[in-house]
């Protein structure tokens, strides 16, 4: 079978995950790597082997060798980096979020309608064990609620950074969303959001509530901020209701309590291998030739419910998300 030749730009602490994934699958190689730092790449290319390393961008899109690039880098260049990856005839993994606007979400999807090749969008929380266990136990939600509450960020994480990383609403929030749509089995059709600017120094909302409404008739919650992780539910919480029986996810989604109406309630645990596993998907992608399980449509949706429900907190008013999605003529 074929083994597929990676590239990653963006050699900090994610793009080592990946490489450490990738180098645990047979069928993937990762040769290339590509940082501003060169130093990084360097470092990177000494633990895990390879070919070369470098701090020139526009010889890895030049890299005929190269079918796979990962995209690692500050968010700012999520989408310039795939788009040019995309038409220079690689397959992509961005990480999360796939861009910090919904248009540019919709330039990184033309450019895979272009290029043909594949893009997946790096979510690893679908890929955890107990997520998919508890769609498994409930597949068809009423309400779904989802809390991403971490503790304070620094004011001078470039994630914080209103530019180069969109704030912890937006950077980290994608996941949020993503896992909430995820799980509630439709797309959201509008959104009503409270919260707001409490205390970043950056100006950006740093704490919300919204509420979504699903083309399925679930209803969803997301809390997502900064203010303190609580140590009884973790940073990552998630609750899912149907009648007559109710899904827990703890501890960063690796402990699943489900409860039945007249059971005892059974409880399951897993580690958290999600980006294992979505580098699994990618590479099964690549080898039977089909859709990535996340893709750039994906990524657009995680994008927009945090943008509208941004909007929300202003005009102070559901503000709507499918529409947009249709008229922004996405396939």
């Amino acid at each position: 079978m074929r083994t597929f030749r990676a590239g990653v730009i963006g050699c900090g602490s994610v793009g080592k995950v990946h490489t450490e994934c990738v180098k645990q699958l047979d069928g993937f190689d990762m040769v290339a790597y590509c940082d501003i730092f060169e130093e990084n790449a360097l470092s990177l290319l000494e633990q895990y082997g390879g070919e070369y390393a470098t701090s020139d961008i526009d010889r890895f899109f030049a890299d005929d060798s190269l079918d796979v690039i990962y995209v690692t880098t500050l968010h700012d260049t999520h989408a310039e980096y795939s788009i040019r990856a995309l038409l220079s005839g690689k397959h992509v993994m961005v990480e999360k979020p796939l861009a910090l606007t919904a248009e540019e979400c919709v330039r990184v999807g033309d450019a895979v309608n272009q290029s043909g090749k594949k893009l997946m969008a790096a979510f690893k929380l679908r890929f955890h064990e107990m997520v998919l266990k508890a769609k498994e136990l409930i597949p068809n939600p009423v309400m779904v609620s989802m809390q991403l509450m971490d503790n304070r960020w620094g004011d001078h994480i470039w994630a914080n950074d209103p530019i180069k990383g969109g704030g912890n609403i937006l950077s980290q929030g994608c996941h949020a969303t993503d896992i909430l749509r995820f799980v509630a089995g439709g797309d959201p059709v509008e959104t009503y959001a409270t919260g707001g600017h409490y205390y970043q120094a950056n100006g950006l909302p740093d704490n919300i509530s919204a509420v979504y409404r699903f083309d399925n008739g679930v209803a969803g919650n997301l809390i997502v901020g900064d203010a303190n992780t609580p140590s009884y539910t973790s940073k990552f919480y998630m609750q899912i209701f149907a009648e007559g029986k109710s899904v827990t996810l703890s501890d960063r989604l690796t402990t699943l309590t489900y409860n039945a109406a007249d059971e005892e309630p059974v409880v399951f645990r897993s580690t958290e291998a999600g980006m294992l596993e979505e580098n699994k998907a990618l590479l099964q992608c690549l080898q039977q030739e089909t859709e990535p399980p996340v893709n750039h449509i994906d990524g657009l949706y995680s994008t927009l419910m945090i943008m509208q429900a941004i909007e929300s907190l202003n005009s102070r008013k559901p503000e709507p998300i499918r529409p947009l999605i249709e008229q922004l003529n996405c396939r």
